[in-house]
């Protein structure tokens, strides 16, 4: 990653901007200690943000990407025990697996340049995320596929009519301490966890629990309840580093149906089968 950059903010909203503007502080001024909101002094938004500063450039640590033994693609919770499925999801997951070992990729949405959707936006972001603060908001804007997550920082869950299914969800936050608690609902059922598709139901709930480690590091343990689909609440644990001094989120453009074809279960690269896929013979040629 370059600090080349034209537009980083592309796709961020207007609270966004307006965080980036207003964060005059050094980062970590207030690590170790939070810091109140003060009296408004501007057009719905105070001076300073709530809670610990965090605001910059990260890139996830340990990413298990698409090249890794599939072993260690498969969806387990933080102590690395399997995702409790139920019986329904896990015969689509054991399917899954099975067309991957045949070299058959599932075809989810980021394949077809859609978004990840949560959890897998904040566990699978394989390029950088800058973090925005406000008083009323926390904003992760990713340079994946230009994505942006807005956590609410000044009211509750909109009511039940309000809410429409979608990529993101509905996230509210508050801070408890050091730590940002982050409720998010209203999540489609048309994303999965991972790549191997690990499905999921629309009674998707998740809550972050987002902390500093050290002034370079912090932790995101997300508890995710889906009796739909699971057997009981579970939790997944990633960490982020702070990126180098100079790197700046990019632009990244992925539209709809045009990054990768599939061709007989096999994801191609500029028109052929990526190393490795073990395809069928049409998909080959």
């Amino acid at each position: 990653m370059t600090s080349r950059i034209n537009w980083r903010l592309a796709g961020a909203s207007a609270i966004a901007l307006a965080a980036l503007c207003l964060s005059s502080a050094p980062a970590f001024a207030q690590f170790d200690k939070t810091q109140p909101a003060t009296p408004s002094t501007g057009p719905g938004f105070d001076l300073k943000a709530p809670g610990v500063d965090m605001s910059g450039v990260w890139e996830i640590e340990h990413y298990v990407g698409s090249g890794a033994p599939l072993e260690k693609r498969i969806l387990h919770d933080m102590d690395g025990k399997p995702a409790p499925f139920l019986p329904w999801a896990q015969k689509i997951y054991d399917h899954n697996i099975a067309e991957e070992k045949k070299g058959h990729t599932f075809v989810g949405g980021p394949t077809k340049c859609l978004p990840h959707g949560m959890p897998q936006m904040m566990t699978a972001a394989t390029y950088a995320v800058e973090i925005f603060q406000s008083a009323k908001d926390f904003a992760f804007v990713h340079e994946l596929q230009r994505n942006y997550r807005i956590i609410h920082l000044d009211r509750g869950h909109l009511a039940a009519d309000d809410i429409t299914p979608n990529y993101m969800g509905d996230s509210v936050g508050h801070w408890e301490g050091d730590t940002l608690v982050v409720d998010t609902i209203g999540l489609s059922d048309k994303t999965t966890f991972d790549m191997l598709g690990a499905p999921h139901t629309d009674k998707l709930h998740t809550v972050e629990h987002i902390r500093m480690l050290n002034p370079n590091q912090f932790e995101e343990v997300i508890t995710i309840d889906d009796p739909g689909t699971f057997s009981h609440p579970w939790t997944e644990r990633v960490t982020y580093r702070r990126a180098k001094p100079g790197d700046e989120v990019m632009e990244y453009i992925c539209l709809d149906g045009n990054r990768n074809n599939v061709v007989d279960g096999v994801v191609t690269i500029d028109g052929k089968p990526r190393a490795g896929a073990q395809g069928s013979k049409t998909a080959k040629k």
